[in-house]
């Protein structure tokens, strides 16, 4: 898989811990204006997945809520 790389979509439906050990990796091997796409976490852990994610260099395209949980799309620029 990862010779394939990089992919303009990614997508993971995880925890926040393992989003967050992850956001180096998927950065990474995200192509410049790909996004990624983060779902399974809960509203209350959105903001420090987002920090991790803004801090590997993406950046956050939206926020939905749906009742007490979150997803995420960020991109790299």
């Amino acid at each position: 898989i990862k010779a394939a790389a990089p992919f303009d979509l990614i997508f993971a439906n995880s925890l926040k811990g393992p989003l967050i050990e992850l956001a180096p990796g998927i950065a990474t091997q995200l192509a410049t204006g790909g996004r990624a796409i983060l779902s399974g976490l809960l509203a209350v852990q959105a903001d420090s997945v987002t920090a991790a994610y803004v801090a590997a260099g993406l950046c956050l395209q939206s926020r939905d809520d749906i009742g007490e949980w979150s997803t995420l799309v960020l991109q790299r620029v």
